[in-house]
């Protein structure tokens, strides 16, 4: 595994946090999934919250 960065040394200032809660239902295709999160260090412009849905296993 490698990064692409002109900097030799990673920078995590940029790193945003988040919290929340999802919900599974097991299907004979394969899970459904939702999730909602909210971040925990907004910046002026981002969302005050996110919905995710999807289907199959997150990675």
């Amino acid at each position: 595994a490698g990064t692409v960065s002109t900097k030799s040394v990673p920078d995590f200032s940029d790193v945003k946090v988040g919290a929340g809660v999802g919900l599974r239902y097991v299907t004979p295709f394969g899970p459904l999934r939702i999730d909602a999160a909210v971040p925990l260090n907004r910046d002026p412009g981002d969302p005050h919250f996110g919905i995710y849905a999807g289907i199959g296993q997150a990675f």
